[in-house]
């Protein structure tokens, strides 16, 4: 083969090794329960709603306590008389305008409350962040433990179709027992496939709350469910009167008071003005002097009625608004404990009862197969009831640490939880 040949195969064989490499599945990177929480506050709205939060202070700091800024005037002319000629006149004068109506107290008051209204606000949408993401992080959690049960009811499957091929060879079994068993075969392949889908969908649900936006490898979880200390149920009925200090419930309150602080600092700022003032003058045949100014505006007609009337409205609507929210979050509270005891009795009938007599129906269903005193519908049967309750206590323990996480993160947010136990 010429020189020229031998180098254009080597590229080509290069160049498909780099392509294949390339089209390769990236491996999973691995993501603790700890982990994806901790990552929940450098998500983009959570950490944009905190910078947002660092920035209104920052500005509400430097408020000054005078509503107003100096005014200074200067006022050149030319003047003529016909006795001493003429010339040029100066005056420069200086104003200060003061409020006595008590509006650089009430601008304070309305950028405090509204600070605390964003700063709920801010712990709202980070616990809404950290709530979608352990529902996230727990949900492809039970997706992995249903595709490795799917996977290994696959292995099973496969072995038992030989089993009943080799007994119909022998003559020990009919073709539709050997049908019966590659029907099954294929049904496991299937959940295998659905299962394998629905880590893929799960997957995109955690990255999305991760707020990755660009290609990056896939996600997989690490490490065991979380461990969650409640409160004794002796506590529920007191927690439940609380749960209206729930962080969105509260912005929603603060923010009405912010509308009516706002709507205050535009009365006063409408209200009586005084304004101080002095004056220099020097005049075109050189004299100099010097004049103070004093006015007084009076709110005889503008009480910024106009500019009061959204600010109320709006307020008038965000405590309606607090109202239903303090009502949905007694309800979700309500029904957060309920999940607690409900979920918790799913996962011990599940690993109790069904999965321990499950298991032992289907190894025993296999072994009288094999002594001849069970039919192959019989085992597959009992196959598919050993294989869904895996797949349910997967989904059932993770339902199961779901509604504990949210019991505590809700507790945590109202500011209600008791000294011991802590969020995971």
């Amino acid at each position: 083969m010429p020189a020229h040949g031998a180098v254009t195969v080597r590229v080509m064989v290069v160049a498909l090794t780099a392509l294949l490499l390339a089209a390769a599945p990236a491996e999973p990177v691995p993501l603790s329960f700890a982990e994806a929480l901790d990552a929940a506050g450098r998500a983009p709205l959570p950490a944009a709603t905190a910078r947002a939060l660092e920035a209104k202070r920052a500005e509400d700091a430097r408020i000054s306590g005078l509503v107003a800024n100096p005014q200074l005037t200067v006022e050149p002319g030319w003047r003529r008389q016909e006795a001493v000629g003429s010339g040029l006149d100066l005056r420069v004068g200086v104003a200060q305008p003061l409020n006595l109506s008590g509006q650089s107290g009430a601008r304070r008051e309305a950028a405090r409350l509204e600070t605390e209204s964003l700063s709920e606000e801010a712990r709202a949408r980070l616990l809404s962040r950290r709530l979608a993401m352990a529902e996230a992080w727990l949900g492809l959690w039970a997706a992995e433990q249903a595709q490795a049960r799917a996977a290994e009811e696959v292995q099973l499957a496969a072995e038992f179709q030989k089993a009943v091929e080799a007994a119909a060879a022998l003559g020990a079994s009919t073709r539709l027992e050997v049908a019966e068993a590659v029907t099954h075969a294929a049904e496991a392949r299937l959940a295998e496939l659905d299962a394998q889908g629905l880590v893929a969908e799960r997957r995109a649900q955690l990255s999305r709350q991760l707020g990755r936006a660009a290609a990056q490898p896939p996600l997989s979880t690490r490490g065991p469910l979380p461990e969650v200390t409640l409160p004794p149920e002796s506590r529920w009925p007191e927690l439940l009167a609380l749960a209206a200090r729930k962080p969105d419930v509260t912005a929603l309150a603060l923010g009405a008071r912010a509308e009516r602080a706002r709507a205050n600092e535009l009365r006063a700022s409408r209200g009586f003005q005084l304004q101080l003032g002095a004056s220099a003058l020097r005049e075109y045949d050189g004299a100099v002097g010097g004049v103070a100014t004093l006015g007084l505006t009076p709110p005889l007609f503008d009480h910024a009625e106009r500019e009061r009337g959204p600010l109320l409205a709006q307020a008038a609507r965000l405590e309606g608004e607090a109202g239903e929210a303090a009502a949905a979050a007694f309800a979700e509270l309500s029904l957060a404990f309920h999940e607690v005891e409900h979920s918790h009795e799913v996962v011990e009938l599940l690993k109790g009862t069904l999965l321990p007599g499950a298991e032992e129906a289907a190894n025993l269903s296999v072994l009288l197969f094999r002594a001849g005193d069970t039919t192959v519908l019989e085992v597959v049967r009992l196959r598919r009831v050993l294989a869904s309750a895996r797949i349910r206590l997967g989904h059932a323990l993770a339902d199961e640490a779901l509604a504990r996480v949210r019991v505590r993160f809700l507790i945590d947010a109202a500011d209600i939880s008791t000294p011991e136990g802590s969020t995971p």
